[in-house]
């Protein structure tokens, strides 16, 4: 394999942790379809608040897996702005 191939699919790579400023760890777990329908069996991304891990369905192609990842990420985003932001955890 080229290296500008490996490095592509590096890039497309869904990483396992997202960190968010002051130490906010996100775990991301890719999920078969059997373990997603246990959780919510329409959804192909879930955020989980309490574990702080996002869920993403892990046989959709790598695109979609990503647009997921960035959409449930949002939904962390926001949590973690309410914990640490508007509850005075946290100044800029």
């Amino acid at each position: 394999m080229g290296t500008m191939l490996k490095e592509r699919k590096k890039m497309l790579r869904i990483p396992n942790q997202v960190v968010l400023p002051f130490g906010y760890r996100i775990s991301v777990r890719q999920l078969s379809d059997g373990e997603m329908d246990k959780r919510d069996p329409n959804a192909d991304g879930i955020w989980d608040d309490d574990t702080k891990t996002i869920y993403v369905r892990k046989r959709l192609p790598v695109t979609r897996r990503r647009y997921i990842l960035a959409h449930e990420l949002g939904h962390a985003w926001l949590d973690w702005q309410h914990r640490y932001m508007d509850d005075g955890k946290a100044s800029i």
